[in-house]
């Protein structure tokens, strides 16, 4: 079977779904292809796995109950300039080419989810996960990133029984954050009663986490790692290998055009596009570059994509946060309040054009 189309879109995340609603609004045909049957407000899942009462399953939705173009639930296999091959055999050819598939969490994939394809069964793994983190005595979570520090505030938020270590490998929470942003993020934490041990690179060895720096070892029943990610570009490693970084990200040029190509675009976590890998700037890209292929194809010139500075609202459990700004850091409450109403999942569903689940 080959399918046509103007637009191929690999990955519905952030980045891809708001480039397909974008274009589809001006009339240009669009095919996004997933391994999921649902778009996931990723940055709700940790409250989800916490509390899942908070959220319910309103962070998820079908692609076919909003999705504006054609959309398909399969793997794309293979990736070439003009041509996507899907695992089932099955051809798309396309005009332009728009690579947004994202990265995943190799040492917590409860976060991006690497088996649970169906809608039902990512509710019934977040449930499955909930329960095992309710009967853990101690938990530990290694990584003080931002996913590391806002799973360490949910966890002590909704399940103060439990003792809560976060373990880092600096000296400061937060790295390439504002160092006042960094001591409000320790404040809170500390608050909830969590533990922090800094200078720490616990590696798991059999069993047990093993702290590379002190030769301890860890007494915790349950572990998240959350120290880092890994792109999505098993697809791109055939005929495209040349498009990616040395860590396997792509390159890309001031409009966000894949680099050497004349039709091949990438953005969100899998681009180097220069800015932090936060949900929103996704979504911003996605706006951007569907007025910029729009322009293409009508004839017209383009501008470079405007990077942002990092800017980031972290909720450190359910009634704190700490707001990064580009000219100040806060914990106001009526900034914090902005994201901790409902992690943003309604923000982001009116932009996609519609609205979330039911809780």
């Amino acid at each position: 079977m080959t399918i046509q189309t103007d637009v191929l879109i690999v990955g519905g995340g952030f980045a891809g779904v708001s480039v397909a609603q974008a274009l589809e609004k001006q009339g240009i045909r669009t095919t996004l292809v997933d391994q999921k049957e649902y778009f996931e407000v990723t940055f709700a899942t940790l409250r989800n796995l916490a509390d899942p009462g908070a959220t319910g399953n309103r962070a998820r939705k079908h692609y076919q109950d909003f999705l504006k173009g054609r959309f398909i639930q399969s793997r794309v296999q293979t990736l070439g300039p003009q041509r996507a091959v899907l695992s089932d055999g099955a051809e798309i050819q396309f005009k332009h080419g728009v690579i947004a598939s994202g990265t995943r969490y190799p040492g917590l994939p409860i976060a991006k989810t690497d088996k649970s394809m169906g809608f039902e069964a990512r509710n019934n793994e977040l449930m499955a996960a909930h329960t095992q983190l309710k009967k853990a005595r101690k938990v530990m979570v290694i990584g003080g990133g931002v996913v590391g520090v806002e799973l360490a505030g949910e966890i002590a938020h909704a399940h103060p029984h439990i003792q809560l270590v976060l373990a880092h490998n600096s000296d400061v929470l937060l790295n390439g954050f504002k160092q006042k942003a960094q001591a409000r993020a320790q404040q809170q934490l500390e608050s909830l009663g969590v533990e922090i041990e800094f200078n720490r690179r616990y590696q798991k060895q059999n069993d047990r986490y093993l702290d590379q720096n002190t030769g301890d070892i860890s007494d915790a029943d349950l572990v998240y790692e959350a120290t880092g990610v890994l792109p999505n570009n098993e697809f791109l490693k055939g005929e495209l290998a040349h498009i990616l970084t040395a860590k396997g990200f792509v390159k890309i040029d001031k409009q966000l055009q894949v680099e050497g190509t004349s039709n091949l675009y990438a953005l969100g976590d899998i681009a180097e596009v220069g800015e932090a890998r936060l949900g929103y700037l996704a979504v911003e890209q996605g706006k951007y570059l569907a007025g910029m292929i729009a322009s293409k194809l009508q004839g017209k010139a383009v501008k470079a994509y405007k990077r942002n500075p990092l800017m980031a609202l972290i909720p450190v459990g359910q009634r704190q946060g700490v707001v990064q700004l580009p000219f100040a850091v806060t914990t106001a409450r009526f900034l914090v309040g902005l994201k901790q109403k409902d992690l943003f999942i309604n923000k982001i569903y009116k932009g996609f054009g519609t609205t979330p689940n039911a809780g």
